[in-house]
């Protein structure tokens, strides 16, 4: 069996984000002066120490969740895989007072039964939760070969404190972190979402570019281990006091939210007023008609309704007038503007501007969803774009002009969220 324990406080270190951004991630972290490896889809990995570890958890923007490998070994049958798990010194993860608590997923593996390995991980670790804070472990069983991770994260990185008011179709903050990587965004000129819905765009885009962490000053799982260093955290809640005081200093372009939805307005400036960035965005109700026009550079990036439940007949068809229209008011009202836009369909994002070129793609609630990217300055490619026929470019109606966030938010694939046989126990 291979143990990756700490040892002189090193980690063996798993970093989980969307799948198709692992390279968006890989940056970051380089960023934060960590050297990484893509190990799989939505999977980054890299040796720490604790320092490193707990940075990860509070300054990136795109991965969804941090563990740390506990043990890697081969399993075919209940009685190696629980000989192999006595092994594991448990107390180095689980705190007292909590349980263990294991989300497992199996690959064509002879172990299969989800529920049936969890009871015999429970039976050589700790007993399941009668009421106590859980230590999450994730298992992954991968053609006879069980990996062990213990989750440092607590709390998914992507559900980010500030984030309480979402519409029923939220886009995660690390896409929406991811789309503004993708695209260039760091800060430098204005950045306009007219589909705000909840706001994710632009919080997340004012948070990156005053440099304050995604999550605030969120408690993580590590928190709570055995052998949490306090000087090491010390050190990292040190670059986030500093963030904050710097922060105050930086004066930031203009960064506009707009939604033709009361409610998604509403959520806009609750969550905003929580990320503390409200009086640095203008967040106001209208539809995309109303755009106010701008000269100069910046950047449009939105996420418009999209989705399978917009497949055909009537609502395709106002689905098409609507990124028609987006187009059309963006190139008249804000001509050195770019356009990013997030959609699952490369049609609609050339009906919105012949010249975007998908820049990344990820899956996101079982759809391919694409970030399509005009950069500012380029005239739109008529050659590309898709013939616009006489379709109305109707506005209005449930869903279809500026309730936002409009992605599917459903699990992604990834180590944190198999696509396998999976249970949680």
């Amino acid at each position: 069996m291979s143990s990756p324990k700490p040892t002189g406080s090193k980690f063996e270190v798993a970093v989980v984000c969307p799948p198709g951004l692992e390279e968006l991630c890989r940056d970051e972290l380089k960023g934060l002066g960590i050297k990484s490896k893509v190990a799989g889809p939505g999977l980054l990995e890299f040796n720490g120490n604790a320092r490193q570890l707990y940075t990860v958890n509070v300054w990136s923007r795109i991965a969804g969740r941090v563990m740390v490998r506990v043990a890697i070994f081969r399993a075919t049958d209940f009685q190696h895989l629980q000989e192999h798990a006595m092994r594991i010194a448990w107390d180095r993860w689980v705190p007292s007072g909590f349980a263990p608590k294991f989300r497992i997923s199996t690959n064509a593996s002879r172990l299969y039964h989800t529920k049936a390995i969890a009871q015999r991980l429970h039976q050589v670790s700790l007993p399941p939760s009668l009421g106590e804070p859980e230590q999450l472990f994730v298992v992954r069983i991968e053609r006879n070969t069980v990996t062990i991770s213990a989750d440092s994260s607590g709390q998914a990185l992507h559900q980010r404190p500030w984030r309480t008011d979402v519409g029923s179709a939220p886009l995660r903050p690390t896409m929406a972190s991811g789309l503004l990587q993708a695209v260039g965004w760091g800060g430098a000129f204005p950045l306009v979402d007219p589909f705000c819905g909840s706001g994710t765009i632009g919080i997340e885009a004012a948070l990156s570019a005053l440099g304050l962490p995604p999550g605030g000053e969120r408690e993580f799982a590590f928190h709570h281990w055995p052998g949490f260093e306090p000087g090491s955290w010390a050190s990292v809640a040190g670059t986030v006091a500093a963030a904050q005081q710097a922060a105050d200093g930086i004066d930031l372009p203009p960064i506009e939210l707009s939604d033709r939805d009361a409610s998604a307005v509403s959520a806009a400036e609750a969550n905003a007023e929580r990320a503390e960035v409200a009086n640095r965005l203008t967040i106001e109700r209208r539809v995309i008609a109303h755009l106010p026009g701008r000269s100069g550079d910046g950047l449009v990036a939105t996420n418009p309704p999209y989705g399978k439940r917009m497949g055909s007949g009537a609502d395709r068809a106002r689905l098409n007038g609507l990124y028609k229209r987006l187009g059309a008011v963006a190139r008249e009202r804000l001509p050195g503007y770019g356009l990013a836009v997030v959609t699952s369909d490369p049609s609609l994002a050339k009906r919105a501007d012949g010249g975007v070129n998908r820049v990344a793609g990820i899956l996101h609630g079982g759809l391919r969803v694409g970030f399509y990217h005009r950069p500012a300055g380029l005239e739109e490619d008529t050659e590309q774009g898709v013939e616009q026929g006489s379709e109305q470019d109707t506005e209005g109606g449930p869903d279809l002009d500026g309730s936002a966030d409009e992605g599917v938010d459903t699990n992604v694939q990834g180590e944190d969220q198999p696509a396998t046989t999976e249970s949680t126990s």
